[in-house]
């Protein structure tokens, strides 16, 4: 008896050994496959099991050749392909690779690869592997290598609590540890005064957005942290319980953890971690964080025992004098007081002139002893009962408790001021310093629902008029005053409308080269197309912009508009043609670590190149630069973008900043060529000063509000590189600015 083909005992057996084997591929949790080498090598064969790990069917897997290479995670592109090597055909010994897929749901999956390369009959290298989902193990890693790092920072804040640290000290310390984990975005400590509102004590942000906050004991999640509780907020953009705080919170924090810090005598306060990804903190997170509170609350404890601790709690401790806390609480006595007797109450408030420049000059030490100095001087102008505080670096104020009339307080103010004529000895040399001073009036007769803060608010106001009136002087904030800070808030409200509105707009001042005349650069300048008063040049509004958040709105939409132009023009002109925009950039845009991020997706949204791009920045931003300056000056550098240093020598100028800060280019301060006109000898040689310092560090110098042939020429002749101003051309029009870069490879713009 014979036996058809298909039937033959052989054939059956291999059948079943190819079933058993296609089952056996199909049981394995991975996904096995053979593909060729390459971005877009074709995938012979992928099993069933990548539709639960990547999502994918085989079928669409192998239906595009590409699809690999796009899914492998950026991050992880040069790792992966680093094993794209025909030397590996036939060899055992293959490393494994591990790297990160995207799933067709947009998600990323840990992929732990093992393959061979195997040359086919025909000679081809062919990839025979397996790829494992190791995202599991991953986070599981993770999760432990973060407990580790928990317990290790536990550890090391329990040595510094049982070795005395100053629970202040702690507090900075435990801020400076949480605020490095992945994802944070702010911590800080607040202390609770009678479970009725939250002072913040410290914070890792520089510029928080409030100060204080009610302490609501009746309704989450104050309820649960007074307490004891540590409670968590997922998503603030969501969770209905917090939607009236979200005005004191700001839009990028996502998710919130808050634990209480307690004590034998009392809470303390809370601590408070806030990130931008939303359900960012979990049950780990929790116990950590509950074990750091304790660490500080036994710190504050023993901190505590001590008898000076109130004073030092309310006292400044290098002048002795009561602390902005202890002086806002004996202004509301004074106010209440007041409020009550039908008698008027003030506000001192004195700033220290020109205070900076001893810090910078002399060192921040001699800046201290000066401080010690002044502050019993100031003790001496104050009456019987009133109170004098230091608020901060080189700000005091005084709490006049009973003051009969204007008169009385302008009085007072003089008699402080007149208190800081004499030189004062510092390491062997006399200084003399001066003060301005705001002084505002509490009358209950007219105003009796007033603040303390309000007051304060006023005075501040007043302050800072008397440094625009020349400084080391007293004014009262009246209502002149008052009518001011009406019209700035209404021009305030304007221009937040006007920013919804589409309102600002570029204009473009031509920059040229004064050796050909030639178009080299634009400096954009916000212009406001006020519906009612026409377009209003930057005077106009930016300084009351500076004064809130709106600078920064105003900065993010000057850059994001310039560099959409920028982009467009390049399109327009010849490759080799060089064109540089400029951008100014305020001191807080310079303060957002985020900012070299932003430009660097506006150069790629926009294709630019990034050395077409420049950024202004004023001599006072350096001198009142922090590290965050630096390292976003350092990042913005390490772009390609050019750092221009603006209004240089204006008074704050120093050699050290050139060195220290990664600049490229000095705009001399219009002051110096203004005085070149009037042929003043000391303006000219400053001017020649700055472009020989500019040339000696391989700087472009820039000659900024040239207005005359004389100026033009003067500086042509002391060897400035580039100048603008309205001789040259005045800030035009977009449309302007595009027929002038039409025709700039056949134009000069030379007078």
């Amino acid at each position: 008896m014979t036996t058809t083909p298909d039937k033959h005992p052989a054939n059956e057996e291999l059948r079943r050994t190819d079933e058993a084997i296609r089952g056996l591929i199909e049981a394995v949790p991975a996904i096995v496959y053979t593909a060729e080498m390459g971005e877009s090598g074709h995938w012979h064969f992928v099993s069933p099991q990548i539709e639960a790990i990547l999502g994918y069917t085989a079928e669409e897997w192998t239906a595009d050749d590409t699809l690999w290479f796009r899914s492998i995670h950026p991050d992880d592109v040069d790792g992966a392909m680093s094993y794209e090597d025909k030397g590996l055909i036939g060899k055992d010994a293959h490393p494994p690779a591990e790297y990160r897929l995207r799933r067709k749901d947009g998600e990323c999956v840990w992929i732990y690869e093992r393959a061979r390369l195997i040359a086919d009959d025909d000679g081809n290298p062919l990839w025979h592997g397996v790829m494992q989902d190791i995202s599991a193990l991953k986070q599981a890693e993770f999760v432990v290598q973060e407990k580790i790092g928990q317990q290790m920072m536990t550890a090391r804040l329990g040595e510094l609590a049982m070795s005395g640290e100053h629970p202040d000290k702690l507090i900075e310390t435990v801020i400076d540890m949480l605020i490095n984990q992945e994802g944070m975005h702010e911590v800080s400590v607040w202390e609770q005064e009678d479970f009725k509102r939250l002072r913040l004590r410290h914070s890792s942000n520089d510029t928080p957005v409030v100060h204080e906050v009610p302490y609501e004991t009746d309704r989450w999640p104050g309820d649960r942290l007074s307490l004891g509780e540590v409670t968590s907020i997922h998503d603030w953009h969501v969770d209905p319980r917090v939607a009236d705080y979200r005005e004191s919170s700001t839009p990028e924090v996502r998710s919130s953890m808050v634990a209480p810090i307690g004590g034998s005598d009392g809470q303390f306060g809370i601590l408070s971690v806030n990130s931008t990804e939303p359900h960012r903190f979990n049950e780990q997170d929790k116990h950590f964080l509950k074990a750091t509170a304790n660490i500080l609350a036994n710190a504050i404890d023993r901190c505590r025992a001590d008898e000076s601790l109130r004073h030092r709690l309310l006292h400044d401790p290098l002048t002795g004098l009561p602390n902005r806390q202890l002086f806002t609480d004996r202004l509301e006595t004074a106010i209440e007081a007041a409020r009550k007797s039908g008698e008027q109450a003030g506000v001192v408030f004195l700033d220290l002139d020109h205070f900076k420049l001893i810090n910078d000059g002399v060192g921040h030490e001699a800046g201290d002893e000066m401080l010690r100095e002044v502050a019993p001087r100031l003790g001496k102008g104050i009456r019987t009962g009133d109170t004098l505080a230091r608020f901060g670096g080189d700000e005091f104020a005084v709490v006049l408790n009973v003051v009969k009339d204007e008169a009385e307080a302008r009085e007072i103010a003089d008699g402080l001021l007149e208190s800081l004529l004499k030189p004062i000895t510092v390491r062997g040399s006399d200084h003399f310093v001066s003060a301005s001073a705001g002084i505002a009036i509490y009358s209950p007769a007219s105003d009796p629902s007033k603040s303390a803060e309000e007051l304060l608010r006023e005075a501040d106001a007043a302050m800072y008029q008397a440094k625009e009136m020349g400084r080391a002087q007293g004014e009262l904030f009246g209502q002149p005053m008052r009518d001011r800070a009406v019209k700035r808030l209404e021009v305030e409200r304007e221009l937040r409308s006007a920013l919804e509105s589409d309102q600002l707009c570029l204009y473009f001042q031509p920059m040229i080269s004064l050796r050909t005349g030639e178009l080299t650069a634009f400096e954009a300048l916000v212009r406001w197309r006020h519906p009612e008063r026409g377009l209003l040049a930057p005077l106009e509004f930016v300084p009351i912009a500076e004064e809130s958040d709106l600078i920064t709105r105003i900065d993010q939409w000057v850059l994001r508009e310039a560099t959409r132009q920028l982009g467009l023009w390049q399109k327009r002109i010849d490759e080799n043609q060089r064109l540089i925009l400029s951008v100014n950039a305020s001191a807080r845009v310079l303060r957002n670590p985020r900012l070299p991020q932003l430009v660097g997706e506006l150069i790629e949204e926009h294709d630019i190149r990034p050395d077409r791009l420049a950024l202004e920045i004023t001599e006072t931003v350096l001198v009142a630069g922090t590290s965050t300056v630096k390292t976003v000056m350092n990042e913005l550098h390490g772009l390609g973008i050019w750092l221009a240093l603006d209004e240089f020598g204006t008074g704050f100028s120093s050699l050290s900043y050139l060195n220290e800060f990664p600049i490229d280019s000095l705009k001399i301060d219009r002051s110096f060529i203004e005085n070149l006109a009037v042929g003043e000898p000391k303006g000219s040689a400053i001017t020649d000063a700055i472009i020989q310092i500019g040339k000696a560090l391989s700087m472009t110098v820039v000659a900024e509000a040239v207005s005359s042939e004389t100026q033009l020429q003067m500086v042509r002749d002391l060897g400035c590189q580039l100048a603008q101003g309205n001789l040259i051309s005045p800030p035009v029009s977009t449309g302007e600015a595009t027929r002038m870069l039409s025709e700039a490879p056949t134009r000069t713009l030379i007078p």
